[in-house]
This record gives C-alpha cells, structure tokens and sequence, in this order.
C-alpha cells in the first residue's frame, strides 16, 4: 500500500496521506511520498490548486515514533551523527516546509480528526487550511525535551499564543484555531468535503499565470519580515537540542520507548499534559 495517493480531476490535484491504520504517522516513506506528490504536481500545466487531507478519522498525529524507518522523520538524541550529517538533516527537513510553502501553486489543507505534530507543520505550510469542527491541532515536541522547529507558529498566532501553546504541550481546536488563524474556516465535519472541493475548483478556474506571482508576492512580505532567517535559525537550535544531555529527573521518551514500548511511551509522555489536551 502506498503511503501518498496522488490524483487529478477538474484542474485539483489531490493529495491523500494513507497510513490509516498508523492515524497517518509520518515515516520516511510517507515523506518521501509527499515531495513526490508535489513535485510531480508543480509543474503540472493541468493542475491549478493542491489539495493535501488523510485518510481514515485523522489527518495526522504527527512524527511516526516507532523508530523504524523513522531516521528523516526525528533523529534521536544521542545519535552518533557527525554534525555535518545532523545539519543536512534538519536543513533538509525545513526545506521541505519551505518548499510546500513557495509551491508555486495555491494548496489547501483539508484537516479532520488529530493535526499534531509534523502533521501540523504540513497544515501550516500549505496557503488555506479549512478543518472540521472535531480537528485538534498542536506540536508535543516539547513534551520530549525536543524544540518544535515551525516558525510559522508566531505569525499565524502570534508570540503569546505560540508561547501558550508550546509550553503547555495543549492541543488547540478547530474553533479556537480559526479564532486565532491558525486555520480559515471549521465546519461541520460532514460538509468538510464539499467545502474544500468547492472553494478548490472555485481557485482552479482563475489563470495559473496569475496564481503564481500572486501567491510569490505575498509571500516575500513574509520573507521580508524575516522568514527565510527563521528557518535557518531552527536549524541550528535543532542541532543545539540535539546535543543535550537530558538530566536524570527529566522524562526521556526514547529510552520508555525502548525499555517498555512505544504506546507506554507515549502514555508516559502525555500523562502530566492530559489536563491541557482537549483545547481550552
């Protein structure tokens, strides 16, 4: 089974993450699946909106945390990498983001269920997000002692809210997401497609000519306003998180993982933020 569904109709090229069984946990294959799809879809002359949503009842719960197949995903502390191999990787990973960002098409993220995590980042990156009412988003980066490496965080909410957020380890909903834009619009989570499949065909029928500098020239006030310097910057902090030693009293997700598996991990990991993970 293919971890990425690419397919065109009607001028919409759509693109589904399709590990439904893993709630669409991103592995090396599912990313190397997902720059396909966009790159065979960016110069496609048939294609004038992408649209990215998951099969099954989540978009995305993020980084697969298996460890198998997992090395593009996250790196784990204490890796015996050179730096120059740790810098490639995160370099590569933001390019990615980067990439999907500067498509030189509109993308839409059509969002249900769990957008936590690598999942978010995808749905962040893309230049409409429409979400149904159940959809959670948030990044439990931190929860690991790991840093979320999304910059975008702080101009789509603001530096308080992405404070509030990230420190807390707390998922926002869909609500509370568009009320601070972090999405566009939540609807009804049976009226998610119909909404998403019109307003792409309604972007699909302007000229491709005039999508791409449009979407270019919005996104350099961005630039301006020091993106590109943010990216790079989360670079280097990841290989700075990297390399810490965790102090004895501080929870170490991958050693759980290893001595008692990965959903006892991931128990573990969330216990103490249980309070603040359904939102408000």
């Amino acid at each position: 089974m293919s971890e990425i569904i690419f397919e065109k109709k009607d001028g919409i090229g759509w693109i589904t993450l399709n590990r439904p069984e893993e709630l669409n946990a991103m592995n090396d294959a599912m990313l190397a699946g997902l720059d396909e799809a966009f790159a065979a879809a960016e110069p496609d002359l048939e294609v004038k909106v992408v649209v990215v949503k998951g099969a099954g009842k989540d978009f995305s719960v993020g980084q697969d945390l298996s460890g198998v197949g997992t090395f593009e995903v996250l790196s784990e502390p204490g890796e015996h990498l050179t730096i120059k191999r740790r810098m490639e990787t995160e370099r590569r990973r933001n390019r990615r983001w980067e990439y999907i960002f500067n498509l030189a098409k509109p993308t839409i993220a059509q969002v249900h269920g769990y957008c936590l995590g690598t999942g978010c980042y995808l749905a962040m990156v893309c230049d409409i997000t429409i979400a149904s009412e159940d959809a959670l988003f948030g990044d439990p980066l931190l929860r690991m002692g790991l840093l979320p490496h999304m910059p975008l965080w702080t101009w789509l909410i603001g530096i308080k809210k992405t404070k509030e957020l990230l420190f807390t380890g707390r998922y926002m909903d869909a609500k509370e997401a568009e009320q601070f834009g972090l999405i566009n619009k939540a609807v009804p989570r049976d009226e998610l497609e119909e909404e998403v499949a019109r307003l792409a065909k309604g972007i699909s029928l302007l000229p491709g000519d005039g999508l791409a500098p449009a979407k270019d020239a919005i996104n350099s006030v961005m630039e301006a306003r020091g993106l590109g310097e943010a990216w790079r910057f989360t670079n280097n902090m990841q290989l700075v998180m990297q390399q810490r030693t965790m102090e004895a009293s501080e929870f170490n997700f991958f050693k759980v993982r290893d001595k008692k598996g990965l959903k006892a991990a991931l128990a573990e990991r969330d216990a103490l933020f249980k309070q603040f993970s359904e939102g408000a």
